[in-house]
């Protein structure tokens, strides 16, 4: 398995901020990210949020007109992908692990995951053989 960089953890302004930035798939103004939240946090709060994103390497600062606007770093599925894989790779009994996740899955979503390692199988038999 590849070594994975750690990834950030988030709190929960940092969850909610990231998102309302996730959902938008365009660049944000801190006022714009602030008008998308429910929960009456303070322009100031906000700007200090995103820059703490930015730093920890989920949002991108880029200009915009005379001001800044943020975009989000890794997707939404990107990111969740890789704290399944963070916690999977921690464990000393994965099958055990998988076996926990796949219980508590829906069935719908067992026969996404069939769907997808299918895929994964079916493009490794394709793959040139070293």
């Amino acid at each position: 398995m590849p070594e994975l960089a750690p990834l950030p953890r988030l709190g929960s302004l940092e969850r909610e901020v990231m998102e309302v930035l996730w959902d938008a798939g365009t660049d944000m103004t801190t006022r714009a990210v602030l008008d998308r939240l429910t929960s009456g946090l303070a322009y100031t709060t906000v700007a200090t949020v995103l820059g703490n994103l930015v730093r920890k390497g989920m949002a991108e600062r880029v200009t915009a007109g005379r001001t800044w606007a943020y975009r989000h770093g890794p997707s939404r599925s990107e990111y969740c992908g890789g704290l399944m894989a963070e916690t999977f790779s921690a464990t000393p009994d994965r099958a055990a692990s998988f076996l926990h996740f796949v219980e508590r899955m829906s069935p719908e979503d067992v026969d996404l995951l069939r769907s997808l390692l299918g895929d994964v199988h079916d493009d490794d038999a394709r793959a040139p053989r070293r």
